[in-house]
């Protein structure tokens, strides 16, 4: 079983990219837990979207790469290995990147609590 840390290495630019806009959400969310303020949560909205389309392109994109790099060999049979590193590789960057949206989400609760209990 590989290292997670071998895994992240051997990632394309375009999935570390892909799960730098989860890391904007994250980051965004963050700040708006430490000052709540509208403007916050109404970019937390199209930012999240940014990061739900990110993934979704970077997990096609990883299934794309996958098999366009099986070779086609003449018995007919598939290099299991690297059909599962491949899988492994582009559910990486959708299990990071969907993991780091659900605590900014998370975040963004905490944030409207705290307004919430501000203004009361």
């Amino acid at each position: 079983m590989p290292n997670l840390m071998d895994l992240f290495g051997q990632l394309t630019v375009f999935a570390k990219l892909t799960m730098a806009v989860a890391i904007v959400a994250l980051g965004l969310a963050t700040a708006y837990v430490f000052r709540p303020t509208e403007q916050k949560l109404v970019l937390m909205r199209p930012i999240s979207l940014a990061a739900i389309f990110a993934t979704v392109s970077g997990l096609l994109g990883g299934w794309i790469a996958l098999l366009a790099s099986i070779p086609a060999t003449p018995d007919g049979h598939l290099p299991v290995d690297v059909l599962y590193r491949g899988i492994a590789e582009s559910l990486t960057v959708g299990f990071v990147s969907f993991g780091l949206l659900a605590a900014a989400w998370m975040l963004v609760a905490v944030g409207v609590v705290r307004r919430s209990a501000a203004s009361s």
